[in-house]
């Protein structure tokens, strides 16, 4: 049971950041990553979260939804200095090419990056941990 509890504790942490995510998304973020994340239920990306809270991967899960949430923030403001830089060499002289690719907003690229790297961290952080204790025999 004590399991059981555990588990449904880590899936109520989780939902109540994910939930808390999109609620701050629609009423005081309405900028560009945060509106889209947001739209696109963060690409489902949550039901992974779950999914490995289910399969007893609670700090991977952790490190996936921390991942996300920095994702968006870095992500967006990254994102919009990042765009701001390439808008600044537009002139009255570039072609409409060279105007769409300067005008890109690179924020899900670095929303996605920082989900991968905080997750690969996580799963570094695990073995390591699990190898200290002994609970992973060296092969």
């Amino acid at each position: 049971m004590n399991k059981v509890r555990k588990i449904l504790l880590n899936i109520l942490v989780t939902l109540l950041i994910y939930f808390l995510i999109y609620y701050l998304s629609h009423t005081l973020f309405h900028d560009y990553l945060f509106v889209w994340t947001a739209q696109n239920k963060y690409c489902y990306i949550w039901v992974l979260s779950f999914f490995l809270i289910l399969m007893q991967k609670p700090v991977i899960s952790y490190c996936i939804t921390l991942g996300n949430v920095l994702g968006i923030f870095i992500g967006q403001y990254l994102g919009d200095h990042l765009r701001a830089v390439s808008m600044s060499k537009i002139t009255q002289y570039s072609t409409a090419e060279e105007r769409w690719h300067l005008s890109l907003h690179y924020g899900v690229l670095i929303w996605i990056i920082v989900i991968v790297l905080v997750s690969v961290i996580g799963f570094l952080y695990t073995i390591y941990t699990k190898k200290k204790s002994g609970h992973l025999k060296d092969t």
